[in-house]
């Protein structure tokens, strides 16, 4: 993976380990599935060494919204050719009835989040968490 911070998410993609396809596939079909959603904006920051994040929020942003995003991805290295995929959200803003995800005490900036990782091309844990983004999403219109 590069090591410039202005990596551009087509480029990320571009270099992403061919070891590791199975989740880029599933980044790829999450990606699509909260793009579809509708009125939703994407940022990308890259970290190099840390993570690579997509991040969603709503778009028109809602005058007054104080949270940043209501859905992120983390492509996080864990080595030369090995990712590990972290789909994370506000723990407010999901209901994680099949108790799937991993609770992070303020750690989704500063607030309890709820983080759902991936190892692979797993569509089931996808189409989960694409269920989620969507209840975040309905959250953050409700807060707005």
């Amino acid at each position: 993976m590069s090591a410039e911070s202005d990596l551009t998410l087509e480029q990320f993609l571009n270099e992403w380990p061919a070891a590791e396809a199975g989740l880029k596939k599933s980044l790829l079909a999450y990606r699509e599935g909260v793009l579809a959603l509708g009125g939703v904006s994407e940022s990308f920051l890259p970290r190099p060494g840390v993570s690579y994040s997509l991040r969603w929020d709503l778009e028109p942003r809602p005058q007054g919204r104080e949270k940043p995003l209501f859905a992120m991805a983390d492509v996080v290295p864990l080595g030369e050719d090995e990712l590990m995929l972290s789909l994370c959200f506000y723990g407010d803003d999901i209901d994680d009835a099949e108790e799937l995800g991993n609770f992070i005490p303020g750690g989704l900036y500063g607030e309890n989040g709820h983080c759902f990782d991936l190892e692979g091309d797993d569509p089931d844990m996808v189409a989960y968490c694409l269920e989620r983004a969507a209840e975040a999403m309905t959250a953050a219109k409700a807060a707005a």
